[in-house]
Parts: structure tokens; C-alpha cells; sequence
């Protein structure tokens, strides 16, 4: 037991289940048993006991040393299932998809009410560029069992009380750079979000395997007894942090702010506000040793990340985490976080590192949209919906279609078992490999660039805008970046939305 700052007591409280949920209250127990039985601390430098994972079999027994990636860089944008982004996408085979994808099946129509076949149905449709800023459904655990409704994937309606909105579906006029990534690399289509709930819970999956119950149920978070829970809960929640504390030999970094002193982050409000210990997608930032002298140099802006690869000094893992107005999280602008995932793989592709980089594009949940396929029941929480999954790098195949299951937990042990660190739950140490995503026996692929005016880009992208994407490296300097980089100021019509608030985000 420690003090944390302002007199706030750092302990694990009993974890609280989620209401009517016999396996929430499972969780809570398993979370307080791995805390007390695989976790001994002796000071903020002291040894930490690690789990050890598993050894990988069948087609993925190759041996770390055998994967030549030196550098994982994962970016985690925000609110879409596979369906909504990438439904459409290749239904066939053909000149520019050698396989084709499990998207939306044809005659889908998803009922008003399951319980009432003579209530009529919904049929997915595609958006218009109109879309390309939209409402924000529901999408905490609620919102989430009802849409799956036990498998059958037909609560959607009732659920998400948004009209026909989650239905709505993307395609290649309206986010080309998403849809050339894929035709250019290699796209998952049975990659599920870890958490049955919003961002927080899901980002700390990626970070942990597992996440506080607080802050998988509640997310509010304004009462002084919710934050203080949250807190203790985050402190005593081991991460991939501190597996790295104590193999100082691999560099790491979070992009997306510096933190600010302790003290002034625990009073923040819920949300995405920058200096609060309650942001959604910066899980570290609620805990006390991220502030430590440790910790606190790998937090950083997310413009350090075109800084570094223009530097040659890219570590060996990265989180690149977007702004809220380029971040896709309704109602963003879908052109805005394309333009600004295109300038983070540039800056890879122009950089020293890209022959020894994969950089995983992922997005946190499904915010609240349609996706056809049940996830599957890896353990008694389960996994959340289908989402997107875009793996770039100078090994993986032109145009690869992956049906490897996979979750968030899927990239932690990526990194895990790449560097050997251990790894720190059932979920992480027992998660399948992303492998098969790559073929090391190819000779590394000549970098391809992808337009940064995401509103001028085209699918399949053009010989003419792929130079394009080259001359504007070439005109900026290598490893340079566009606006989008750091604040887009480009949008399908009118300036960015000004009713989003980096505080009303989850």
C-alpha cells in the first residue's frame, strides 16, 4: 500500500461486476487472483515475476530470431466494425482482390426485432461521402451483448437505438486509403476487439490482457469514489510496462502526449482530455508509475513519431495514438484519420527502419456498427465484435487475405514474445501470433506511399497518385509529414465539427 498524490490511497479494492453479469463477477475475482499470485514488486525498480508464454506451434514455430522485425508499431484509431469499413471489400475474387473477403453476405437484411419475424428488417447500405462524419451509437457492454444477442448478430436495431445508422457501410469511394492499404498489404478478417465495451476497457487489453472492472463499467467516472477506485484498481494492474522495466534493452515509446506531474492529471475529467489520469485510449496515464522517472521520457507528443523516423531513431515498439479530430471516432472525419494513418505509414515507408518494421493498423471497437460474424468464446468474458485488421510491411504480401483468429491480446504477444519479455495473463500468453500475416522467405518489398489528401485519393489507388504520394516525401524532406500529421485542417465540407469535445469521447 502506498500513498498516491493528494492523499489518495494506491490498493486493490475488491473489483466490482458489472451489473447482472455472472461473468463480470468471475473477472473480478480472476483479476484479484493474478494480481496476488504473479505479481511481486520490491520498489519501483524491483524484480518482477513473468509469466512465460507459451511456445508457438504448427505454422507459427519460428523462433523470434527468425522474424526479422526490429521495430512493431501498432495504431489504434477508433469506433468501426469490419463490416462498416471493410463490408464491401472484395466480395469476389478478381483483378484487384486475389481473395475474396468475408464482408456483409449477400440478402442481408437484419431484423427490427428478432422476436417478431413480421417486423420487417434492415438491409445494409453504403454510406455516401455525407457519412464520412456521422452520430455516435452506443457501444458499451450493453449496447455490445444486446447487438450479438447470443450469436445470432440480430439486436442491432433495438440495441443501438440509432435508426439505421449502424447499418451504414464504407467503400472504396468513400475511404480509398483504407481500401488501397488492404489491396497493398494484407487485411484480417477474423480479428475481434478483446472487451465487450468501449475504448478504455480495449486499450488496456492491448496493453495488459486484461482491464480495471471500474473502468469496464463504469464509464462515467465523476464521482470522486469512481475515480479513486479506477485509480487503485489501474495501479495494481500489471502492463507491458512493466515487463519493459525490467528489459531495459528494448526501447519503447507511447505517442500521444507527455504526461503532466501526477498531481495534476489525477483531478481531470473522464474522457480524452490530454493531462488526465482518465483518458480512454492512454490506459498508462492512470497509473502512478508512469509519472516516475522510469516511465514518464516514453510518453511523448505524436509528433515525435515523424521525428523520430525521419531521425533513424524509431524504437523498437511504438503506440501511435491519433487526435480526436483525426481519430475516426464519430463524428470525425473519416478522410481526416485516413489522411493521418497515410502520413504515419509514409513516415515508415520513407524512413531507415522499413525494412525492419510491421506496422498494425486496428481500430479499438466496434462503435456501435453492424457486423455479421459472432465472436467467438475464447474464455468466460469472450471477445467483442469483428474489426478491422491492416498489416503493412516490406513481408507481408501484396493483397493478403488473413483468416487467422486474432485480438487485440494477439499484438501484445506479438511484442512480448518477439523481444522476450514474458507475458502477464491467460489472455496475452495463450493468444494466437499474428504470423501468418507475413512471408519472411520474400526478399523485403519496395516501400509503397499512400496519398495524404485522403478527399484526392483513389481506389485502387493509381500508378499517378502513388508517384504523387513520392514527390511530396521527396518535396518535404524524407520522413517529413503533412498537416494531418499533427491537426487535419482538410475536410469533406465546412471546418471540423465543433460539438466534439475531447472530454464527450469513448
Amino acid at each position: 500500500m502506498s500513498q498516491g498524490p493528494s492523499g489518495v490511497e494506491i490498493r486493490s479494492p475488491a473489483p466490482q461486476p458489472r451489473p447482472g453479469s455472472r461473468r463480470a463477477r468471475r473477472w473480478g475475482i480472476a483479476i484479484g487472483a493474478i494480481v496476488v499470485a504473479i505479481v511481486v514488486v520490491a520498489g519501483l525498480g524491483g524484480w518482477v515475476w513473468r509469466t512465460t508464454s507459451p511456445p508457438p506451434s504448427g505454422p507459427a514455430a519460428l523462433t523470434p530470431a527468425q522474424v526479422p522485425i526490429t521495430h512493431i508499431v501498432v495504431v489504434m484509431m477508433e469506433n468501426h466494425a469490419f463490416d462498416n469499413l471493410y463490408g464491401g471489400y472484395c466480395p469476389v475474387s478478381g483483378p484487384n482482390c486475389p481473395t475474396a473477403v468475408n464482408g456483409i453476405p449477400p440478402g442481408t437484411c437484419v431484423p427490427y426485432d428478432p422476436t417478431n419475424p413480421l417486423s420487417g428488417c434492415v438491409r445494409p447500405y453504403p454510406f455516401t461521402a455525407a457519412q464520412l462524419t456521422t452520430a455516435n451509437p452506443p457501444h458499451e457492454w450493453n449496447a455490445s451483448t444486446e447487438s450479438i444477442n447470443g450469436g445470432a448478430m440480430n439486436g442491432f436495431f433495438a440495441a443501438e437505438g440509432a435508426g439505421t445508422l449502424p447499418f451504414g457501410y464504407y467503400d472504396g469511394r468513400t475511404v480509398p486509403v483504407y481500401y488501397d492499404l488492404a489491396q497493398q498489404f494484407a487485411l484480417g478478417e477474423r480479428f475481434y476487439s478483446s472487451a465487450l465495451s468501449y475504448s478504455l476497457p480495449n486499450h488496456w487489453y492491448l496493453l495488459a490482457g486484461q482491464s480495471p472492472d471500474t473502468g469496464f463499467n463504469i464509464t462515467t467516472l465523476q464521482t470522486t469514489y469512481e475515480k479513486e477506485t479506477y485509480l487503485n484498481q489501474a495501479n495494481s494492474t500489471r502492463t507491458i510496462q512493466d515487463l519493459l522495466n525490467v528489459t531495459p534493452s528494448v526501447s519503447w515509446k507511447y505517442y500521444d502526449w507527455a504526461l503532466p506531474p501526477y498531481s495534476v492529471s489525477i483531478s481531470g475529467p473522464r474522457g480524452l482530455v490530454e493531462n488526465s489520469a482518465y483518458n480512454n485510449w492512454n490506459p498508462f496515464a492512470a497509473r502512478h508509475e508512469s509519472y516516475s522517472r522510469w516511465y514518464a521520457d516514453h510518453f511523448v507528443p505524436r509528433s515525435d513519431f515523424f521525428n523520430d523516423t525521419a531521425a533513424s531513431t524509431l524504437p523498437n515498439l511504438s503506440w501511435v495514438i491519433p487526435g480526436v479530430l483525426f481519430s475516426d471516432h464519430p463524428s470525425a472525419n473519416l478522410s481526416a484519420g485516413e489522411s493521418f494513418v497515410a502520413s504515419v505509414v509514409n513516415s515508415v515507408a520513407s524512413s531507415s527502419a522499413w525494412n525492419s518494421t510491421a506496422i498494425f493498423l486496428c481500430w479499438d471497437d466496434f462503435g456501435g456498427f453492424y457486423d455479421h460474424m459472432a465472436p467467438p468464446q475464447v474464455d468466460s468474458l469472450g471477445l467483442s465484435l469483428r474489426v478491422p485488421l491492416v498489416v503493412i510491411s516490406p513481408y507481408t504480401p501484396k493483397g493478403l487475405v488473413v483468416n487467422d483468429l486474432g485480438y487485440f491480446e494477439s499484438l501484445l504477444r506479438f511484442m512480448e514474445w518477439k523481444f522476450g519479455l514474458g507475458c502477464l495473463t491467460t489472455r496475452d500468453c495463450n493468444a494466437p501470433l499474428p504470423l501468418g500475416y507475413f512471408d519472411f522467405t520474400q526478399r523485403p518489398r519496395t516501400p509503397v506511399l499512400f496519398p495524404t489528401d485522403a478527399l484526392n485519393a483513389t481506389y485502387p489507388m493509381s500508378a499517378s497518385s502513388a508517384a504523387a504520394a513520392w514527390q511530396m516525401v521527396r518535396d518535404q524532406g524524407t520522413g517529413s509529414c503533412t498537416v494531418y500529421c499533427v491537426d487535419p485542417v482538410r475536410w469533406s465540407s465546412g471546418p471540423p465539427p465543433t460539438n466534439l469535445t475531447r472530454d464527450q469521447v469513448d
